[in-house]
């Protein structure tokens, strides 16, 4: 049997009021978003002078995001919408009488899902990441132009086997203040030295100090320590943007970047799994489009004549908003680490899915 079906026919009646009303909800849904966050952020811009060409540049750059995050629940929306319409017009009720049952509805609607959910995965991979380091990147710009240090972040992240502390991060990643190296042993990470400097700058592909400089370096016995005004230069190996990234309040990595997190070439300040988690949920967008559909199938039951009466698809929109609350409390357990990477995300959706048939199998024994 396949798993989408060939009638171009029902495809265009399925199809077309389907793809509509998802990138209606999700234009309206991203509009509202994106005001909001101008709300919080539109005086700052405007505080440091930016004007209005640094509005449009904070909405280009951060639109990507919001259409991805805000794509589920538009696919649950416009599939209600979508449904409930060809419910109370009665077009649900003359394709069943002519044999097409709920699944095979499913089928026919599967496909935009899919579309959507293959399209929001490439722009979380490949558009998503640029845009929201370079927004990163030109937000610490900025707030080091105005002096506004309550923007400036602190930092601790691994290089190989060391610890680093970055007390300030300014000028788009290139100036790093009170810098303290902590250098452990690879055998049992036990600590070797700390070295501290007081300002690295980005010069000329290296990292050099302009300030104080200090060395403490413990005994093998761990039982005496030597302080010294002269350490050697500083051996950080990242570059500004590695570094600016690593302040980002999300995982926004492409392909490239994962797999140098993943093969320690790059600094990190995340624990693996949040990687992982990251990476991995991107991969299941597909399968999240096509199960916040499913859930709206139950939508198809309405009577015709109950018109907008019945509670359904009140409760369709509160069992959709159920599956996401229940895959962001599982999806923190598996970036914490207690659960696996695997179970953490897809037991979410699975759980969402057998909800749907379960639903849909109890509407046809009525």
């Amino acid at each position: 049997m396949r798993v989408l079906p060939s009638n171009p026919t029902l495809l265009q009646v399925f199809l077309k009021p389907l793809l509509t009303k998802i990138l209606l909800c999700c234009g309206v849904l991203t509009a509202l978003l994106e005001i909001l966050a101008l709300l919080d952020d539109a005086s700052t811009i405007l505080d440091r002078h930016l004007g209005i060409s640094g509005l449009f540049r904070y909405i280009g750059l951060h639109l990507p995001t919001l259409i991805v995050e805000i794509m589920p629940l538009s696919v649950m929306i416009g599939g209600l919408f979508t449904l409930l319409q060809m419910a109370l017009s009665s077009e649900i009720a003359v394709l069943r009488a002519a044999g097409l049952s709920t699944l095979n509805m499913f089928r026919y609607l599967l496909p935009i899902p899919l579309l959507l959910g293959v399209i929001c995965m490439a722009m979380q991979l490949w558009v998503i990441p640029p845009c929201e380091q370079e927004l990163n990147r030109w937000w610490n710009e900025g707030a080091t132009q105005a002096n506004a240090t309550d923007d400036l972040h602190s930092l601790w992240f691994r290089l190989g086997t060391d610890i680093i502390h970055v007390e300030t991060i300014s000028h788009g990643g290139r100036n790093l203040s009170k810098v303290i190296f902590y250098r452990r042993q690879a055998e049992n990470g036990n600590l070797a030295a700390a070295q501290y400097y007081e300002n690295l700058v980005h010069e000329g592909g290296h990292w050099v100090n302009h300030g104080i400089a200090r060395q403490l370096t413990v005994s093998n016995e761990q039982t005496q320590v030597q302080l010294s005004s002269e350490p050697p230069p500083p051996t950080l190996t990242a570059s500004p943007q590695e570094i600016i990234n690593m302040t980002l309040q999300g995982v926004y990595y492409t392909p490239h970047q994962f797999w140098k997190i993943f093969s320690g070439k790059v600094p990190s300040n995340l624990p693996r799994s949040n990687y992982l988690m990251a990476l991995y949920a991107t991969l299941m967008l597909p399968v999240q489009m096509a199960v916040m559909l499913l859930i709206t199938l139950p939508i198809t039951y309405i009577p015709p004549r109950a018109g907008l009466r019945n509670p359904l698809p009140v409760y369709v929109m509160a069992a959709g908003l159920g599956v996401v609350i229940l895959q962001g409390m599982i999806s923190a357990l598996g970036n914490s680490g207690s659960l696996p990477i695997l179970i953490a995300i897809s037991s979410g959706q699975i759980v969402a899915a057998l909800f749907g048939l379960a639903w849909i199998l109890r509407m046809e024994e009525k």
